[in-house]
């Protein structure tokens, strides 16, 4: 018990850990289970790889206090973007089916002809891609994606306000 109570207080084995293991997760889904990501699980992907990469730069010991708690910050930053766009798919998959957006094209065909950031606002909007659910353990992806943003999110924001100087 002592072990795990002092893994759940190291932002940085919480955040890479739970960054690299859900990625490898949804990898295994993919691989495995043979679940095509839709570009807003793509983005959720990415979200939980840059709070990895915060958790891992968090490792580097001899960091200054302020460097930490920017880290944490941009953890907490990356949660609450992926749980907003978790929270986008999960509005299209409880839309009713005469209003789910229409499919949108390949991520590579939107890549080479459209400009970036008009690609983001097409990936964001979602797809009929997005609305669709072929697996459910309680929740579905997006929903459990949801929750592990919302704990993440909660996580390092208490890590950020704490008052003690060692994080």
């Amino acid at each position: 018990m002592n072990i795990l109570r002092k893994i759940l207080l190291a932002p940085p084995l919480v955040n890479c850990g739970l960054g690299i293991g859900l990625i490898v997760g949804a990898y295994i889904f993919e691989v495995f289970g043979y679940y095509d990501p839709c570009p807003l699980c793509i983005l959720q992907r990415w979200s939980f790889g840059l709070i990895a990469l915060c958790g891992a730069l968090l490792i580097i010991p001899g960091l200054y206090l302020a460097i930490r708690k920017a880290l944490l910050l941009l953890a907490g930053l990356f949660s609450m973007g992926g749980g907003v766009i978790a929270g986008r798919q999960i509005y299209l998959q409880n839309l009713p089916s005469d209003q789910v957006p229409t499919c949108a094209p390949p991520m590579d065909f939107l890549m080479d002809t459209l400009p970036i950031f008009e690609v983001i606002q097409t990936i964001l909007l979602g797809d009929g891609n997005c609305a669709e659910y072929e697996w459910r353990f309680i929740f579905n992806f997006a929903e459990w994606a949801l929750i592990f943003f919302i704990f993440l999110l909660c996580y390092n924001l208490y890590f950020l306000f704490k008052k003690s100087t060692k994080i």
